[in-house]
């Protein structure tokens, strides 16, 4: 549109030269003629025997003052010139046209001393365009503009010199692109950051673009590392494809590097990819490919790829090792909206032992995943079957223990779930009674379960290893309410287990151990229970006749709760579950054939066993003068539980260790303060010399097993009645980017310092059978602080008391500086030792194509001594 724009304004002028139709007579020897402000609107149709360049619209142009020098073929519009032509306008205060070269000048209003007070305005297609001035030919239809800016997204482009060879491609001198909103709005001639370069193209296309020559970054016009040879920014408001820079360092294990160089690459509307690497000095290096796809109303995930090879110490010597490792990661979600009643969703963090604990990324070291030892996996079907009580569910799942090096697979696992239905309820009115009551569910789980590891991983020693089985459940409860406080609970189960492989076990003497033989083939075994229970609450008040007390009251709430249930030996002959095989000395091992199984094997002995409860909640109304009602409730124990159990079926040790479990608030509700304890009733004898006794069925003893106690406090600047401005000090308020604040009477900024101090301890204590028991204390710390608005300093640790060592510390320090963030952490001590500084840009569009990262560790255990 530009260049018919041009095309056709030259030739409507051309043909004005020579008609002066719309125009006043003028003396042919008069060379200057000055006409009032006028609009000229002309329709003009070109012969069919002239060249395509035709102008068949209405041109509007205005202005307050015009002169025409018609031998020179020369107009010029001065103050408040408009040209207006289909979707394009140009504003200036003086423009300058040649109609015999078809050159045109525009440049805006100047002050006295010659400086640019109000820019040309350029505008097409919605889009516009600022520059001081700006010179283009018709017929040539290239242009040249001098101090351009450009607003593209979330950017500002702001050129020196641009060269427009079309409508859609400017070549550009001396540019800065920055996002800094102060400066888009104006409300700042400084930017906080600029990217600058000599030499640039800006492509404005459907995907607006900057490619540049050598580039770099500067804050508050100050240099910065950052700096590459060439760079693809990404302007417009629609994804585009770009080079993402990469972040430089050393680390002493494996050198200096270039970590997160790469490409980014949008692949049609629903799905993007990133390709990115890393090199070090030493030899070690690393891929990484992130893919995100996404469809409205139906799904969206990411599915990721790294590859690392690393290279330590030097090669020929001692020291030198190379590894690799790698990950895979998957997550997907189903939009609920697309079908609520089949839904697929999937989570999968694959990856090698070593992959944190030896990884090269620095970044796994600052946010504490080297320490991080299980991985877990899954993926999830789920059915919903519509006016019925039944849901079914098909899932894959894995779990890895780095420490161990175990892995367990579940490939795959078959829920199919029945909600409690109740047969006996009427269909209009309330449940009374037992029967009515009756609460039915319904529950099979289908598994196939492969314990490996990851050596054996996916060789045939993981399939054999396999172990699969069915599982069927319903259970049945009731419940009543007797004499109006004391609800009564009936329930009873039934399991059904099918396995598809057992195992026979005997002595073989000739080979001097006991063998297990695998069977195949179809077996199965049941078990059931029934239980029941009642309970009540008991409560105590005592109300405080003296108005003026400290104390008004106390309220003691006691919930005690007793139950019974049975279960049958089946491990008893009758039963058929469990068997004898004869040791080497003769003696009689019971086992059973479903050991080994995914399910485990029927329970053994016979349980009728009485439980009881005691639950505690005691409270007490105290007078406050915070309070509108001038009382104030203080928990003393939000809840104090004493639970046990007594099996009159056991042979021995029938009374079961007392639990004692609570939790209560302090300091006005804010420390909450956790508890629990176990105390064993029978004796334990110890023999001369020995540290471990012997537990015997004697009442009496009572020992203290193991407790617990852990609290948390947070204190803040409210802590000690800070954390508010009070208006009356000072004589006015005001906004400091976007901060309010208050100002005294010499113009200085107030404000309330925002801090926080968390402190967590925990302490516990354990002593089962032993003399002596051991004990282990932790205190945890993390604070922050903000000593301005735009500050905030970070740190948290742990104190171990029995190994009087602090865990790994991180200190974090965080600048917001307007447009871009400025982050700097450091891990001072521990195995890891590291640093990293980070400069991220804000603006969506440049957040991961745009940054400085340099980072620094000190891997201990790779150090020689």
């Amino acid at each position: 549109m530009h260049n018919r724009f041009f095309k056709y304004l030259f030739a409507l002028f051309f043909l004005l030269l020579f008609n002066s139709k719309g125009f006043s007579q003028v003396d042919p020897d008069q060379n200057n003629v000055k006409t009032p402000t006028v609009v000229v609107e002309d329709s003009i149709k070109i012969d069919t025997v002239q060249k395509p360049e035709r102008l068949e619209d209405i041109l509007v142009y205005n202005s307050d003052d015009q002169i025409h020098e018609w031998r020179k073929k020369m107009s010029y519009l001065l103050r408040k010139a408009v040209v207006q032509y289909t979707d394009m306008e140009i504003r200036a205060d003086y423009i300058e046209i040649n109609w015999d070269t078809g050159d045109v000048y525009a440049d805006g209003k100047r002050d006295s001393l010659g400086m640019i007070v109000e820019p040309t305005i350029f505008k097409q297609g919605g889009k516009e365009y600022e520059q001081h001035s700006f010179k283009i030919n018709f017929k040539t239809k290239v242009g040249v503009a001098y101090n351009v800016r450009i607003v593209e997204g979330e950017g500002v482009l702001v050129g020196d010199r641009v060269k427009r060879a079309n409508d859609s491609i400017m070549y550009v001198r001396g540019a800065d692109y920055t996002t800094d909103t102060y400066f888009i709005e104006r409300k700042t001639d400084e930017p906080d950051y600029v990217l600058r370069t000599q030499t640039a193209k800006f492509i404005d296309g459907d995907n607006k673009v900057m490619i540049t020559g050598p580039i770099n970054m500067r804050i508050y016009d100050v240099p910065t590392p950052l700096t590459l040879p060439f760079a693809y920014l990404p302007m417009g408001d629609t994804r585009s494809a770009g080079i993402i820079i990469p972040s430089f360092g050393e680390r002493t294990d494996v050198g200096f590097f270039l970590e997160g160089g790469g490409f980014y690459l949008p692949i049609g509307e629903h799905l993007d990819l990133a390709l990115t690497g890393e090199v070090y000095t030493k030899g070690s290096w690393g891929i990484h490919g992130k893919s995100a796809y996404r469809k409205r109303y139906r799904y969206s995930g990411n599915f990721g790829l790294d590859y690392q090879n690393r290279v330590t110490g030097i090669k020929g010597l001692s020291n030198y090792n190379k590894s690799t490792s790698f990950a895979v990661n998957w997550t997907h979600a189903q939009d609920t909206k697309a079908n609520p009643n089949l839904t697929f969703n999937a989570s999968i963090n694959y990856r090698s032992s070593t992959y944190y604990r030896e990884g090269i990324n620095n970044q796994n070291v600052i946010n504490g995943n080297v320490y991080d030892n299980n991985s877990n996996s899954s993926i999830a079907i789920n059915k919903i079957f519509p006016n019925t009580p039944f849901t079914m569910s098909l899932t894959a799942s894995n779990n890895s223990n780095f420490n161990t090096g175990d892995m367990q697979f579940t490939l795959p696992q078959l829920t199919v779930n029945m909600s409690r239905i109740y047969p006996f309820a009427p269909k209009v009115g309330s449940k009374k009674g037992l029967l009515k009551n009756l609460a039915v569910g319904y529950n099979m789980n289908l598994v196939n379960m492969i314990d490996t590891n990851e050596d054996d991983l996916f060789t045939q020693r993981m399939w054999d290893n396999a172990k699969n089985g069915m599982r069927q459940k319903i259970d049945f409860n009731t419940g009543v309410t007797l004499a109006n406080y004391f609800p009564v609970t009936l329930s009873a189960n039934y399991d059904e287990v099918w396995y598809l492989k057992t195992f026979e076990k005997w002595y073989d003497p000739e080979q001097d151990k006991v063998v297990d033989l695998e069977k195949k083939g179809f077996d199965s075994y049941r078990t059931f229970g029934v239980s029941g229970s009642v309970s009540t609450n008991l409560y105590a008040t005592y109300q405080n006749k003296n108005t003026e007390a400290t104390i008004q009251g106390i309220r003691h709430v006691l919930s005690p709760t007793i139950g019974a249930s049975f279960r049958p030996d089946f491990a008893s002959e009758e039963w058929g579950y469990y068997d004898y095989y004869r040791t080497a000395n003769g003696i009689k091992e019971l086992y059973s054939r479903f050991s080994n199984g995914v399910y485990g094997a029927p329970s053994q002995g016979q349980s009728a066993s009485v439980n009881f409860g005691l639950r505690n909640n005691l409270e007490m109304k105290v007078r406050s003068k915070k309070d509108s009602t001038g009382n104030q409730k203080v928990k003393i124990f939000e809840y104090l539980d004493i639970t046990s159990s007594y099996n009159f079926a056991a042979d021995e040790f029938k009374l079961s260790p007392i639990r004692i479990n609570g939790m209560t608030r302090l300091f006005n509700q804010q420390l909450n303060v956790q508890f629990s304890a176990n105390f064993d009733p029978y004796k334990i004898v110890f023999e001369d010399g020995v540290e471990r006794g012997t537990r015997i069925n004697e009442l009496g003893a009572f020992r203290l097993t193991n407790y617990n106690i852990n609290f948390g406090y947070n204190f803040d600047n409210k802590t000690f009645g800070g954390g508010q401005m009070d208006p009356k000090k000072y004589s006015k308020r005001g906004d400091v980017r976007n901060e309010n604040f208050y100002f005294d009477e010499e113009d200085y900024a107030h404000f309330t310092i925002p801090w926080r101090l968390g402190l967590n301890f925990n302490h516990s204590y354990f002593r089962n059978d032993t003399r002596e028991g051991t004990n282990t204390t932790v205190l945890a710390l993390n604070a922050s602080i903000s000593p301005s608005p735009f500050w905030s300093l970070s740190t948290s640790t742990s104190y171990d008391f029995r190994a009087k060592e602090f865990s790994q510390a991180r200190i974090s320090l965080n600048r917001d500086l307007r447009s871009f963030n400025l982050s700097f952490s450091w891990v001072p001590f521990g195995q890891y030792k590291t640093w990293d500084f980070f400069i991220g840009i804000k603006a969506s569009i440049l957040s991961d194509a745009v940054k400085y990262d340099e980072r620094s560790s000190n891997i201990l255990n790779q150090a020689n001594f």
